[in-house]
């Protein structure tokens, strides 16, 4: 029975977003009252970024007890992604952009040393989706968790982090062996002190220089990160009704 995390990365259909925040908030309810959902996080997409490139705007986060049987009941409810079956969702959510992955957790959560004492629900989160070599993900969590979890845990702002890999119970083909999920209270000074997105030659050689750990000969070599900052989620007010029409004019007599 393995413990982790049901993580959704969702995004609306344009033009249907006001429907789409209707059934975003009664998925993330339904799920949250799954037995073994033992705690759950909703996020938008932050002011603050470090990667630019485009990202799904809406984050959950399930904490679980038992990975595979919260997987079951949720594959029950929405089915599974298959190359002839989409996700049963309704038409105001976007199916070419979800990404509902299940994962384990790869070690305890760790305490940054300077931890802000910040209500859990007015922290932000840090997702760092993370690509392995398929030859270093056996050892990467052992070398991440003694590498960079600690690292990245010193910059201030900074309230928890944890390492987390993939699951063998799935509902689609999941994207990223590994994520890292960094809770914090000040999304700008996460920004300003992160390390530089490693997407090119010039930014990678930049990554190296800053963060030895990724080094060309280092445990971590060829990890490659997408880094994005999400801050709690508010359902946007429904938009007021348009006013009424001028009552037309009467004839004059």
């Amino acid at each position: 029975m393995a413990e982790g995390a049901f993580i959704v990365l969702s995004d609306p259909v344009p033009k249907k977003e006001a429907a789409f925040h209707d059934w975003y908030c009664d998925f993330f309810n339904e799920v949250k009252a799954i037995p073994g959902v033992t705690a759950a996080y909703n996020y938008m997409f932050g002011p603050h970024q470090i990667d630019v490139r485009p990202l799904q705007q809406f984050l959950a986060v399930f904490e679980l007890s038992d990975v595979e049987s919260v997987r079951n009941v949720v594959a029950e409810k929405i089915g599974i992604k298959t190359s002839k079956e989409f996700l049963r969702l309704p038409d105001c959510a976007d199916q070419t952009t979800i990404m509902p992955t299940f994962f384990e957790y790869c070690g305890e959560k760790q305490s940054a040393p300077e931890a802000p004492a910040t209500p859990i629900e007015e922290q932000n989160i840090l997702i760092s989706l993370i690509s392995v070599p398929l030859d270093k993900q056996a050892s990467f969590p052992e070398a991440y968790s003694g590498e960079r979890l600690g690292d990245m845990l010193s910059i201030p702002a900074q309230i928890s982090g944890q390492l987390l890999q993939i699951s063998k119970s799935q509902i689609q083909n999941p994207i990223y062996p590994f994520v890292a999920l960094y809770h914090n209270n000040d999304t700008a000074a996460i920004r300003s002190a992160w390390p530089a997105p490693n997407t090119t030659w010039r930014s990678i050689a930049a990554a190296r220089a800053k963060d030895p750990s990724i080094r060309a000969d280092g445990r971590l070599a060829g990890m490659k990160t997408r880094d994005f900052l999400f801050v709690p989620y508010v359902k946007p007010e429904p938009a007021p009704p348009p006013p009424p029409k001028p009552a037309a004019a009467k004839p004059v007599a």
